[in-house]
């Protein structure tokens, strides 16, 4: 390890301090110790400063080389001659001149100083300047004045536009309000009429069925009616026939006596009419009698070329037709039957 010149010059320093010479070598040795000196350090400066090194123990490190010893100057002992100090220097006039220059000039700059910036903060005021600066408090005061009274009016200017706007907020405030319970109220009612026609449709959807089923019974009625009717028609029908079956053979035999013989047939239709018509035919009323009592009259003379015609060609007599009474009779009843059955329809 190489050795530390640093270390060596201050422990040889050390070492040559009168106090620390007087004491033994091992407490030398064990102070540089402490101060982490390696032993080779010790040892060389134990040399330098002429002191016995003990003997250090052998090591198998290759020796360094040494460093040539450096030179230090010896103190002066405590008894030795001190050398005097050197006498003052005298002054001149050139000097005191200049010393003289110098502190006039910075006393009359202090002075400046003091006159531009001291005086008037400590002397007292002037009349003049009494009266300046009352005009200038004067005029601060003024100007104040205009701003309070400026800020007061602006104030009430203020007061003024917030009362409108909350004025106005209020009012939109209360027409918002009454909006919302307007629209409240008209959707309370539409919802009521959707209700309302809610249960409309369901009621007509339950009565529909039901009206379905009664025009079903009605039409099956009257077409048990209609089919009663037609029986009766076909009796009636079947019974003219015969009856004019049976007047046939007297007027061949008395071909001179037709314009007063079909008065005998006119008179006897009528009776085989009112004994074979039906239960619906009768209720019609006295309008319908009538006109039943003057149809088979204006047709009985009709039929009287028929037969002529059916004896001299030897051909069975045609069809007859529905009478005309029945027809409009019928008519009346199933206008009668289709109104009732509206008037049931609409009251479900």
């Amino acid at each position: 390890m190489a050795i530390r010149d640093d270390l060596v010059a201050s422990a040889v320093q050390f070492l040559q301090d009168p106090s620390v010479a007087s004491s033994s070598v091992e407490n030398r040795i064990s102070f540089l110790r402490s101060k982490n000196l390696t032993q080779e350090e010790i040892d060389v400066a134990l040399a330098r400063t002429g002191g016995n090194a003990p003997p250090s123990p052998p090591s198998n490190t290759p020796p360094y080389p040494s460093s040539p010893p450096a030179q230090y100057y010896q103190p002066y002992p405590p008894n030795a001659w001190q050398p005097q100090p050197p006498a003052p220097l005298r002054r001149d006039w050139r000097d005191w001149f200049i010393m003289a220059t110098v502190v006039g000039g910075v006393s009359y700059g202090i002075y400046s100083l003091g006159k531009r910036y001291v005086m008037p903060l400590v002397a007292p005021p002037t009349p003049e300047k009494l009266e300046q600066d009352k005009k200038s408090i004067e005029e601060q005061f003024e100007r104040s004045f205009a701003l309070v009274e400026q800020l007061a009016k602006d104030t009430e200017e203020l007061k003024s536009a917030e009362k409108e706007r909350t004025e106005r907020l209020d009012k939109a405030i209360g027409d918002l309000e009454s909006v919302m319970s307007d629209l409240k109220s008209a959707n309370r009612r539409r919802e009521d009429d959707a209700q309302r026609v809610r249960d409309e449709i369901q009621a007509l959807k339950d009565a529909i069925p039901k009206a379905l089923s009664n025009q079903k019974e009605m039409a099956e009625k009257r077409l048990r009616e209609i089919n009663g009717e037609l029986t009766s028609l076909k009796t009636l029908v079947s019974q003219r026939m015969t009856a004019n079956a049976t007047s046939s053979p007297s007027t061949i035999v008395n071909p001179l006596r037709t314009p007063a013989t079909p008065t005998t047939p006119a008179t006897t239709m009528p009776v085989a009419t009112g004994n074979t018509v039906s239960s619906s035919s009768a209720s019609a009323g006295e309008s319908a009698a009538a006109g039943s009592s003057s149809t088979p009259t204006t047709e009985a003379p009709k039929a009287l070329p028929a037969r002529t015609t059916g004896l001299t060609n030897g051909k069975p007599a045609g069809k007859a037709s529905i009478p005309a009474w029945q027809m409009a009779l019928s008519n009346q009843n199933d206008d009668a039957s289709g109104s009732k059955d509206n008037q049931a329809a609409s009251s479900s």
